[in-house]
């Protein structure tokens, strides 16, 4: 063996161990000798790499290049360098350089992956993930496609790799975890708490699955479980703030709410930074009246919700005076958010805001421009306009200290387009007998969207209601349920040009202005009704969003609405039952024309 063999070898033993300082003296020794020699560059780049001697490991890694350009490992290194300086194009670069030399290099394409993710292009590393795993069978590599799989919200390809990994280590706790997540995330509920109550046999105790199996039964309506399963938790772990969330969201379920506000404030004192709690603490107070002690804390919501972190450039708004000044409002959360909230953006200029600008969702531009006192609309992309303050739309409340007293209820907010409304006003009227619009499945992916729709056979009692012609106003979500319906002829639905299957406000607002009535689920439709200020009946769950309150069968939001409640979760056919024989008296030849 050579001398600068032998001297290389006893580098990398100290490398290999641990020892940078004597490695790093060789591997210089080697250079002096012979500054061409590219193996010692190439090993003490990746020292200083280790390092975090970032500049010192690219001109190494640059330098073996110039020697061996044909050596994947330093273009794949020097990736990883660039990677850690945020130089991302030539991170990815050195990365791709690095699989043209060898197609199967699974650490590259690892690599590149990771590059991906850093940026949100999740899909790219998903892909890139993948090729790792093929060319190294590497669980911890399957394993972290699934991760990334999950974070892109694309559970259903998470769980099928979960499953194989859980094949192979039966059992294994962390898998098992994020197995059961995801499917809570898809909503298999009963096979959650299956595989969790598993884990517990194997785990008794354990409170991370006490705490995640609470959770999932109160998603299930199942409160009796769910207060039992949180209170465990607690016994588990009584210094830990989660269960004690999870107690307060399951009381809520059963309208104990003093003892579920005691809860959250359990679970601030012991983790004082808790966005949730704090939330779940000012939505309750919300929803028995409080509106004042809520505001502040349902701030929160854009600490749970990161997609809601939304902003405008310039000095946020905090109630000060806004004569002369120009404020742009900029929405958030989902559109029945935004059109409950619109009011807010009046009352604004009508307090005497010089200008007012709103930044909104483009699906609900074109309805929404009708508002007078809102200069000027903005979507995403449009050029930013300087103004003097910036603010959520959903916070203008907090800043104005609103109450149920002061809520800003004169409606319509708004108004469709005239000739839209008459369009449709011409094609209604060849319908015969009272029309009556019907709504009943929102977006699915709302948190528990499940206790809110309602399946359009439990509404099909209503159908058979004589003099009433029922004409869906469903858009998006829900139209697989209308096929029978509609062949029976008890449920008419609009052609093309509604545009039902992606959605359109504007027109629905414009058939809604030539309804009856509308009857709806608790989801945007319901805003958009009461906003035009038609009469709208909704349907809402035992327990309801925040903004319905308790134990009323009016709004304060909407003066031309109706709540039919129901008295037990989950249980819709009474709620029906009431619907139907309000209708029947509604429109019978001798009733009153009340909502």
């Amino acid at each position: 063996m050579s001398e600068v063999q032998e001297l290389l070898n006893t580098a990398l033993t100290h490398h290999h161990a641990g020892q940078l300082d004597q490695a790093e003296a060789v591997y210089q020794q080697l250079l002096e000798q012979d500054p061409r020699h590219w193996e010692p560059r190439y090993y003490l780049g990746t020292l200083q790499l280790q390092r975090g001697q970032l500049d010192l490991s690219i001109q190494s890694f640059l330098k073996v290049i110039q020697l061996n350009p044909e050596l994947p490992d330093a273009h794949n290194n020097l990736g990883v360098a660039y990677h850690a300086m945020g130089k991302w194009q030539e991170a990815g670069q050195s990365f791709e350089h690095a699989l043209r030399l060898n197609p199967h290099y699974e650490r590259a394409y690892y690599n590149l992956g990771s590059l991906f993710e850093s940026r949100g292009l999740l899909d790219e590393a998903a892909k890139c993930f993948r090729k790792s795993y093929e060319n190294s069978g590497s669980p911890e590599t399957y394993e972290k496609l699934a991760d990334l799989l999950k974070v892109a919200r694309r559970f259903a390809e998470a769980e099928v790799i979960y499953r194989e990994l859980l094949e192979q280590t039966p059992g294994d706790f962390n898998r098992s975890m994020k197995l059961a997540y995801v499917l809570v995330l898809q909503r298999h509920y009963p096979e959650a708490v299956e595989l969790y109550e598993a884990m517990l046999e194997t785990h008794p105790g354990h409170y991370q699955i006490l705490v995640s199996l609470s959770y999932v039964l109160e998603c299930m309506g199942d409160i009796p479980a769910a207060i039992q399963t949180a209170e465990r938790s607690i016994e588990a772990a009584s210094d830990q703030p989660e269960g004690y969330n999870n107690l307060g969201n399951a009381l809520r379920l059963a309208h104990r709410f003093d003892e579920s506000c005691v809860n959250f404030e359990k679970a601030l004192e012991l983790q004082p930074q808790f966005p949730i709690a704090e939330f779940n603490l000012a939505t309750t107070r919300m929803l028995t009246g409080d509106l004042q002690a809520g505001w502040e804390g349902y701030e929160r919501r854009s600490d749970i919700d990161s997609s809601s972190r939304t902003s405008y450039p310039g000095p946020a708004w905090q109630g000060e005076p806004l004569e002369g000044k120009s404020i742009c409002l900029w929405c958030e959360q989902g559109f029945g958010d935004t059109l409950m909230f619109i009011r807010f953006a009046s009352e604004l200029k009508r307090r005497g805001a010089g200008r007012v600008l709103v930044l909104i969702q483009p699906e609900l531009a074109g309805l929404l421009k009708s508002i007078e006192e809102i200069d000027e609309l903005l979507v995403p992309g449009n050029p930013v306009v300087e103004c003097d303050y910036q603010c959520s739309l959903l916070s203008v409340p907090r800043f104005l200290e609103t109450s149920l007293k002061t809520i800003p209820g004169e409606v319509p907010l708004f108004q469709p387009a005239a000739d839209r409304t008459a369009h449709w006003g011409d094609v209604l009227s060849a319908l015969e007998g009272k029309k009556v619009g019907l709504n009943w499945s929102g977006n699915l992916q709302f948190p528990r969207d499940e206790f809110r729709s309602i399946p359009l056979e439990q509404l099909s009692p209503l159908l058979d209601v004589a003099g009433v012609q029922f004409v869906s106003v469903q858009q998006v979500n829900g139209l697989d349920q209308l096929a029978s319906f509609e062949a029976a002829g008890k449920l008419w639905q609009p052609g093309p040009e509604y545009q039902a299957e992606v959605g359109d406000f504007t027109e629905a607002a414009a058939l809604m202005q030539n309804l009856d009535l509308m009857i709806t689920t608790d989801t945007a439709c319901a805003h958009l009704a009461g906003g035009l200020g038609i009469p709208v009946w909704i349907l809402v769950s035992r327990l309801p969003e925040w903004r319905w309150l308790l134990d009323r069968g009016d709004s304060p939001w909407y003066p031309t609405a109706r709540l039919f409640r129901q008295a037990e979760l989950g249980e819709w056919g009474p709620v029906v039952e009431d619907v139907k024989a309000a209708l029947e008296q509604k429109f019978s030849q001798d009733a009153p024309d009340f909502q």
